[in-house]
Formats: structure tokens, sequence, C-alpha cells
């Protein structure tokens, strides 16, 4: 990060995390996603309720960023459990056993996003570290925008690898799938 950027790391459970869905998470993603947020698919209200769902979901975490107070970024996810539905999406081919779960092998990384503000200062390659770092799957997945250039040459950089197109939900643009494999001996993680 940026020398002099005092950022703050906080680590939330499903039932601490609904307690700062209005006042952190659903602030964040406003500021963040003022791009889109005009689409249906990407308004405040589905987002809120996209992300109440995933707090359902076994193996839940969010860990958000502060600054001054103040929150600047966020990223959360859960782990898919056995026959889950996330590579339902696929709209390309997969290679076999890729989309086999089991309830422990992936965890399935939601949303990671900074305030404008806060970007370009290494702040979301710092929550995707404090939040992966201590996973204990095998592997994690994402998916990104196949117009959101920046996100994706990050991910590059940061060891994730294309697995795929997928739709998740038949009104959601086509996302890039990308896998990065995780555990103790990855570059990168804590």
């Amino acid at each position: 990060m940026t020398s002099g950027a005092a950022v703050a790391f906080m680590r939330y459970d499903a039932e601490s995390a609904d307690g700062v869905m209005d006042t952190v998470v659903v602030p964040v993603y406003e500021a963040s996603h003022a791009d889109v947020i005009s689409d249906p698919f990407y308004s405040a209200a589905r987002f809120a309720e996209r992300v109440r769902g995933y707090m359902k979901a076994p193996g839940f975490e969010l860990v958000t960023a502060t600054a001054g107070g103040e929150p600047v970024g966020l990223a959360l996810g859960y782990t898919l459990p056995a026959g889950a539905r996330w590579w339902s999406g696929l709209t390309t081919p997969a290679e076999p056993g890729m989309t086999d779960e089991t309830g422990a092998r992936t965890f399935a990384l939601c949303e990671l996003m900074v305030v404008p503000a806060w970007q370009r200062r290494g702040v979301a390659h710092a929550l995707h570290d404090e939040l992966l770092g201590r996973r204990p799957e095998e592997r994690a997945t994402l998916l990104v925008r196949e117009d959101n250039t920046s996100a994706q040459q990050a991910y590059a950089r940061w060891g994730w690898q294309k697995a795929g197109k997928l739709r998740p939900y038949p009104d959601a643009p086509h996302y890039d799938a990308l896998i990065l494999p995780l555990g103790k001996g990855r570059a990168g993680l804590r």
C-alpha cells in the first residue's frame, strides 16, 4: 500500500456482517459501482439481496478496510457447498472435475471493491490477501466482468487463471470465471 495510508482491516462472520450492511457494505458498493448502478442488475437493492443470500452460506466471511474511521473497501465470499449452483451458469466447456464441489474445496470470492478515492493504492490487493490468506479451502474462484480491464489485469498479476465464461443469472452479463490455488505455500497470501 502507498506509504502513509493508515488502513485497518476488520473481519466479520455472517451475523456480525449483517450489522454493517447499511453503514459499510452498501455505501462502499454504491461508491465503487457508480458507473453501473443504474442498471437494475447492479442496483444497490439487488446487491444487498445477493449479499444477504451469501451470508446464509457456510464459511461466509467479510473483511472491511477503513481509513480514518471511514470505510474504503471490502471483500467477501463463502465456501461453495457440495453441488453448488455456482458453476451451473458456465457457457464454455469445463475441464473434467473442475466443477466438482465437496463443501470444503472452493471459496467463492463474491465481492472485492474499493471506493474511488482509495483505488490504485494497494487496498484491493491487501483486502484480497487479508480475506484469502487464512482460508482453509484448496482454491478460490471469482467472477469478473469481461469489460473490467483493470480488474482483469490485477487478478492476472495476483495469480488468478481463467477457467471459462459464466452467466450466473438470466439477466446477468457474461463474466470470466477465474480460479486461484490457495494454501500456506501460495506466494503473496499471508
